[in-house]
């Protein structure tokens, strides 16, 4: 299970770009094409397990597995590893005692020895960990380019077409994607 603790506050694009690049100059739709930027980047997030600007997340496990997997890209870094330990008290693992490979993708934390014991409980292993670009000028072109072409086509194209977004979109967005 993921699950977002602190939510990005920037966006791929800003509202004057995003009007630029939909060649819309007047002020109607303002309103509607924000929530686009909004539904766009959510939507490509989750369909492709991005993590585009900066947010916080968890990902829980009932034990610890002999590898732990990030499936979100880019992972910037992992800020804990924690545990309910047999006696039910929630400990940390020190980072002396794992190693992170965040440019792997999936992005990795090994025990450099083993992992302590768990209690039997749901969620009884927590990993928080940030995800996201710097900024949205250092998201990759093409990823970019992929965003405003699925904004331009749902800003056109306002019903459902029966497919989530152009393929040439698709073809951009799979080569980031995890699965």
């Amino acid at each position: 299970m993921r699950k977002l603790i602190t939510a990005q506050t920037e966006w791929f694009t800003e509202l004057p770009e995003a009007k630029t690049h939909l060649e819309e100059v007047d002020t109607d739709n303002d309103a509607y094409i924000q929530a686009l930027i909004y539904a766009v980047q959510s939507s490509a997030e989750e369909q492709n397990d991005l993590g585009l600007n900066e947010a916080t997340f968890e990902i829980y496990f009932d034990e610890f597995p002999d590898e732990i997997e990030i499936w979100m890209w880019p992972v910037k870094s992992i800020e804990s590893v924690k545990y309910t330990d047999p006696d039910g008290d929630t400990k940390t693992v020190s980072p002396d005692d794992y190693a992170t490979d965040i440019v792997y993708k999936p992005a990795r934390i090994i025990s450099n020895s083993s992992w302590p014991g768990t209690k039997v409980t749901p969620n009884a292993v927590q990993v928080q960990f940030k995800t996201g670009f710097t900024s949205p000028a250092v998201i990759p072109a093409d990823l970019s380019q992929a965003l405003f072409m699925i904004l331009s086509d749902w800003f056109q194209n306002r019903e459902d077409k029966g497919r989530r977004f152009p393929r040439v979109s698709e073809k951009i967005l799979y080569k980031y994607k995890y699965r």
